[in-house]
């Protein structure tokens, strides 16, 4: 046993005992004194008072067991389970043996319903319902406290798991902790008919741009109809043939018409209850747009994509001239070639779309991409594709001569030479080249007259059939062959002469240059030990060709006889491209991605590897619409252009401004008010908490608003981290907030900047599990393996005993404080009889 006061404090008000003896004033039974009985008396009813306020208590050991049940009886659970679990709870408790002591803990009972239990059971605690559906947290808390600490025992939760709020996790924990298991009985759910559970949005509302609202129902139903009204009553849109076997998704397509603040109704038919919420709507986003081929671009836009932007057409006059980018979400160069877009302007572009997130967007044909230039600036980096410039190459035609000497100084291992050297210069011709052989020994004859390279068994039989015998006389050769080449057309003309370097008089240089003047190239070879013949360099120099030697038949030259050319392929490709679509809701929204039309020209690309290709060309796999992160910014690129030829089949399509705006905006940086603003509800407590957007040391001036706009009251925020500031006010739950955050005016900021508007909505504290609502029911199957417990039939829980678990220190606190207090009463009555018999004894004359 171990005696523990838990409120030791009071003890200090025994000290007063004492003062009874002196005051009142009173005489013993023969006035002679100060009666001593009564006095004590008093003194110990203080001392006991003392005591029993300071709550004494006495642990002891504790050997029982308690099997405890959370019994849901919420309206959340089916009928006949309900009345099936009231009447077998009754049952369980009977069933339990002697050791074991019963309790309950009822969720959603009615009073009778625990008058009913209370006999079976030792203690029977009720816990109520939160916003019309079962607390089980609150539930679970109760059990881990009836379960003293360090005693055996189990919990046993009946219910159909659905709750109000994911706050149970703390009490799991608790019993998982302590090692007390719990079990299960999974009760059906009642049926409930379809309700409006949630209505909200993901993304930010911006005058001008399409929104998606997503609507949650939850319940049974079909056939629904749901309907969409402004605040003042009037129908915005109308959905019908829902139908909703438990959970359903809506989504409803909204455009906002004006900055500020909007409510928006939804009604479900058949149902007098109206979902309620008001929503946030930023400014129209502003563009700079540069343009250097299309007229009136800025306008012809602005009517295609709609009224959510804001343009500013803009056209370089002088080098130095750069625009404020810090006034703009989005900068969209439209067809515009690298030469027009001064160099401060490009590297301004690339530092505000990597440091501030900016916006932008580069989109053309013949002047933008690898066309305008673009491939190798410096604004290139931040674009999702690369430029592709593709080259052709090509292999001209070319005749080719070959002049051998077959005089008797060729004998031998020379003419053997020569002919090898000759059959690789001939090998190198194509099938669309010419060749032809002219021998000389003191005379000159084709030995092959000029024919296609590719009659290669002539040239071989040609080759083979020459012997060296005869004189040196060259000059004729060359003439032979220069005369045979005027009939010829190709692009290139070269004769290659191969001889042991007999040297002859002769009017070569004339006829040599003559023939470089008709682009015919002569090269000469000397065949033999010999390392040079000035006579033959001289022959190469003037024919404008080249001089090779070959001594033997392992230095065997390699004769350039032409040079191949390669010529620019254009980058855009005019034709019908069918397109494939890529992305999701978040990009597109309701866009019919299947009716894409396709396109009639497209500048060829090569996506980035960590882009994302929102459209690409289908047979060709080139990126016609790409996206990706640039430091702090985004980039897209549309490689056609959307006002020109590329695009003509998309004036048809009906979703072509929507969709192509859609892209933009989420591309846009969304970044002239100086701060983010969002408000956070926890109950009545609401948290604000603003962000700058962009270097600089500004604070936020944020401003409560009432539903017209008018100014509240101001809200103060103080600095948390580098550009976070935060703060907190307190409302009634059911009344929704209006705030409005911009830059405080001054050197930083000025009054007129573009503002941040946030809405904190009404709620409730907790959820509707009726309603379906966004909180999950609790995971039966996770609880029993974490909390080693059983699963029960509804049928066999009546005989159900719970495997207790616990019980390291089993120990029983008995309170002694209702004792000292029923013991000072009695004291003090005691005394109060002492007075009066005395006083009956001796009467006051």
């Amino acid at each position: 046993m171990q005696l523990e006061f838990l409120h030791p404090a009071w003890l200090a008000l025994a000290l007063l005992a004492p003062v009874v003896w002196f005051w009142p004033r009173t005489a013993d039974a023969h006035g002679t004194g100060r009666a001593r009985w009564p006095c004590a008396l008093r003194s110990l009813v203080i001392v006991l008072l003392a005591v029993g306020l300071a709550r004494p208590a006495l642990w002891t050991a504790d050997e029982r067991e308690r099997a405890l049940c959370i019994a849901d009886l919420s309206p959340s659970v089916e009928a006949g389970a309900r009345a099936r679990l009231l009447a077998e709870l009754p049952r369980w408790a009977a069933a339990q043996p002697a050791r074991v002591e019963p309790l309950l803990i009822a969720i959603g009972a009615t009073d009778e319903e625990r008058r009913a239990l209370a006999p079976a059971f030792a203690a029977v605690q009720s816990v109520a319902e939160g916003a019309g559906g079962s607390a089980l947290a609150a539930a679970l808390g109760a059990a881990a406290r009836a379960i003293p600490s360090g005693a055996r025992g189990s919990v046993t939760l009946a219910s159909d798991g659905a709750a109000t709020a994911l706050d149970f996790g703390t009490a799991l924990f608790e019993l998982q902790e302590r090692g007390l298991p719990v079990h299960v009985l999974e009760l059906e759910r009642a049926p409930q008919p379809a309700r409006l559970a949630r209505f909200a949005t993901r993304e930010l509302l911006r005058v001008g741009h399409s929104a998606r609202l997503e609507v949650e129902l939850a319940g049974q139903g079909a056939d629904l109809e749901l309907a969409l009204h402004a605040a003042d009553g009037r129908l915005i849109e109308q959905r019908g043939g829902i139908d909703c076997p438990g959970r359903a998704h809506v989504v409803f397509e909204y455009e906002p018409a004006a900055a500020g603040f909007v409510e928006l109704e939804l009604r479900l038919a058949g149902q007098a209850a109206v979902l309620r919420q008001v929503f946030a709507v930023e400014e129209p986003l502003e563009v700079l747009y540069v343009s250097g081929r299309v007229a009136d671009g800025a306008a012809r836009l602005g009517d295609w994509l709609g009224r959510g932007w804001r343009w500013t057409s803009w056209t370089p006059s002088d080098a130095s001239d750069v625009p404020d980018l810090a006034r703009y979400d989005l900068a969209l160069l439209d067809d515009v070639p690298a030469a027009a877009v001064p160099d401060a302007l490009e590297l301004a572009l690339l530092a505000a779309v990597r440091d501030q997130g900016l916006g932008l967007a580069m989109c053309g044909g013949e002047a933008a991409f690898g066309p305008g230039g673009w491939g190798q600036s410096p604004l290139a980096a931040a674009l999702p594709v690369e430029a592709v410039q593709k080259e052709e190459k090509r292999d001209p035609s070319t005749t080719l001569v070959v002049i051998i000497d077959t005089s008797g100084s060729m004998g031998g291992e020379r003419i053997q030479l020569a002919k090898e050297v000759a059959r690789l210069a001939l090998a190198r011709l194509l099938p669309h080249d010419k060749a032809g052989i002219v021998e000389f020994y003191g005379a000159k004859r084709w030995a092959l007259p000029i024919q296609p390279a590719s009659n290669t068994i002539e040239i071989a039989r040609a080759l083979n059939r020459m012997d060296a015998g005869g004189g040196t006389v060259i000059l004729p050769a060359i003439e032979e062959a220069f005369y045979g080449l005027q009939n010829v057309e190709t692009r290139y003309k070269h004769v290659l002469v191969l001889t042991d370097g007999g040297v002859e008089s002769g009017a070569f240089e004339p006829l040599l240059r003559r023939m470089a003047d008709e682009d015919i190239a002569v090269s000469t070879v000397l065949i033999g030990p010999e390392a040079h013949s000035e006579f033959l360099v001289d022959i190469a120099n003037w024919g404008k060709g080249r001089f090779y030697s070959v001594p033997d038949r392992f230095n065997l030259p390699e004769v350039l006889l032409k040079q191949p050319t390669s010529s620019r392929l254009p980058a855009y490709q005019p034709g019908t491209f069918t397109l494939a679509a890529r992305g999701g809701p978040g990009w597109w929204g309701a866009t019919d991605l299947g009716a894409v039309p396709p396109v009639a020209g497209y500048v060829e690309t090569r996506a980035r590897p960590a882009a994302e290709v929102l459209l690409e060309v289908e047979v060709a796999r080139h990126p016609l619409l790409a996206s990706w992160h640039h430091g702090l910014g985004r980039a897209t690129a549309l490689t056609t252009e959307p006002l020109g030829p590329g695009t003509a089949p998309w004036r048809a399509w009906s979703d072509a401004g929507r969709a192509l705006g859609r892209v933009f905006a989420r591309t846009a940086a969304d970044g002239r008010a100086r701060f983010a603003l969002r408000a956070e509800r926890r109950g009545r407590a609401v948290e604000l908490v603003a962000e700058r957007r962009r270097a600089g040391d500004e604070r936020p001036l944020v401003e409560r608003l009432d539903a017209s706009g008018r100014v509240l009251s101001r809200v103060a925020l103080e600095p948390r981290a580098d550009g976070l500031f935060r703060g907190r006010l307190h409302a009634a739950p059911d009344e929704p907030l209006y705030f409005r955050a911009r830059a405080e005016p001054g050197p930083g900021g000025a009054a007129d900047e573009p503002a941040s508007y946030a809405v904190s909505n009404a709620r409730a504290d907790r959820l509707d599990e009726l309603a379906g609502g966004p909180a999950p029911r609790l995971d039966f199957e996770r609880l029993l393996r974490a909390g080693a417990g059983e699963r029960v039939e509804l049928a066999s829980f009546a005989r159900f005993v719970p495997r207790a678990g616990g019980g390291s220190e089993p120990l029983r606190l008995v309170a002694l404080a209702p004792w000292c207090f029923a013991l000072a009463l009695c004291v003090w009555l005691a005394e109060i009889l002492l007075r009066r018999r005395d006083r009956l004894a001796n009467p006051v004359a």
